[in-house]
């Protein structure tokens, strides 16, 4: 079936400038969001990345020698002075039992999940080099653990192979229970929710022979796919390997693999929001509860709801998305609510918790608000009064309500939907040279 594209728009934010990456994949230059063209839907994948760090260093001129001289010694002595003291001052922030005297902390990202026994993690992903340096490249990675609820440190771990800046890292959960982190596309490792022990993990690791040569490159596959890695060996081959199903593929093959009958599928439950359309631009976005066959990792193809017209008929997911996405059912959970730059942030058998503004004003608050999953119900909602609250955030639950993330923060919110503490990770932690 031919295309029908009128002009290339980000499905996320709308915007029409894009990068073309490669034939019918394009990158969104306002939002970063990264997705791809086919027959009859636009697929959308997020992927955040940190800007590179640039440093300018400004060179005197040499004029007037005696009088540059003077200027200069005192110049450097002040600040050197204040080098002094700013390490002095911030060598007890970096606090929580999370630094070292003499070193310099950086903060890359934050995480949270929920171990095996039910505790609430919040995890720092930085860097860590000596203050008397200011080479970068002698950073190295570390990852430290805090009790979400308590804030106190948990676990602490050096990542001697990850060296120099984070450029850029991405956490995902598969379905063994396990989180797989990936560093600099370089560095992957495997994380026990257990024991909150790292071990890193190699191509010949999967006894594979296609990856027997080792990484050359690796990234999570795009999530819309499930649990996938996109892989460059040492040979310069790619594939897209699911590792607990053990399948691999061709990234041509990858895109019809959703389509395989899986061995022994079951009915699971999802929500997800639908996406603004272009089609019909005046409706309003709808939280929808959708049910789908799925077998732990295994290949699959996660729904776009989105309103589109196509030959004269309008249809919230194709029927062609309805097959790739092995779809049962779905309906509105909240019809006649309205939300504008919504997310889910955790879903469960009984409840879930989402995140959005209650108005399109420029000044609407961000807010947090706990949904019965089976009737819709709203149990309670949150928003503080200083804003701080923002889309891109994370959550995880525990038996005293959530522990939520941003990229500088956590909130904990009892299960009446009260603020019980907050804490600004960064402020606490980060040294900055």
């Amino acid at each position: 079936m031919p295309k029908h594209i009128k002009t290339i728009k980000c499905p996320q934010c709308g915007s029409m400038r894009a990068t073309q990456l490669r034939e019918d994949h394009y990158r969104c230059d306002s939002c970063s969001t990264e997705f791809y063209l086919d027959s009859d839907d636009i697929t959308i994948h997020h992927k955040h990345e940190t800007e590179p760090f640039h440093k300018s260093v400004a060179m005197p001129r040499l004029k007037r020698l005696p009088l540059v001289i003077l200027a200069v010694t005192i110049f450097f002595s002040l600040i050197i002075i204040g080098l002094i003291t700013l390490g002095s001052s911030r060598e007890g922030s970096s606090g929580m039992g999370s630094g070292e005297a003499g070193m310099s902390y950086s903060i890359e990202e934050l995480a949270t999940f929920t171990t095996t026994a039910g505790r609430p993690i919040v995890v720092i992903f930085g860097t860590a080099r000596p203050t008397s340096s200011s080479n970068v490249d002698d950073a190295k990675g570390f990852v430290s653990f805090f009790d979400g609820e308590t804030q106190k440190l948990v676990k602490k771990i050096e990542l001697l192979d990850v060296k120099g800046r984070i450029q850029n890292m991405d956490m995902r959960r598969f379905g063994d229970g396990a989180f797989y982190i990936v560093f600099n596309e370089a560095h992957l490792y495997r994380l026990d929710p257990s024991t909150l022990d790292m071990t890193e993990v190699h191509g010949e690791d999967y006894k594979r022979p296609e990856l027997s040569q080792g990484f050359a490159k690796v990234v999570f596959y795009y999530s819309q796919f499930g649990d996938a890695l996109e892989v460059k060996t040492n040979l310069g081959e790619s594939f897209v390997y699911y590792p607990i199903a053990d399948k691999i593929y061709t990234e041509r093959e990858a895109y019809f693999a959703p389509l395989e009958t899986l061995p022994a599928p079951q009915v699971a439950t999802h929500f997800s929001f639908s996406l603004k359309s272009s089609d019909y631009p005046n409706k309003q976005l709808q939280l929808i509860r959708y049910r789908r066959l799925e077998q732990d990792g295994y290949p699959c193809e996660y729904p776009r709801f989105q309103w589109r017209s196509w030959d004269g008929e309008d249809f919230l997911i194709s029927p062609t998305s309805e097959k790739r996405a092995r779809l049962q059912g779905y309906e509105d959970l909240t019809p006649g609510a309205y939300y504008f730059s919504p997310g889910v942030l955790d879903e469960s058998e009984d409840q879930i918790l989402i995140t959005f503004k209650p108005t399109a004003a420029a000044d609407a608050k961000q807010m947090f608000r706990c949904l019965d999953a089976q009737t819709g119900k709203v149990l309670w909602s949150y928003s503080d009064d200083e804003n701080n609250l923002h889309g891109g955030s994370v959550a995880s639950r525990f038996a005293g309500g959530y522990v939520v993330v941003n990229n500088r923060s956590s909130y904990v919110i009892s299960n009446e939907g009260k603020l019980v503490s907050s804490t600004d990770y960064r402020k606490l932690i980060e040294v900055r040279s």
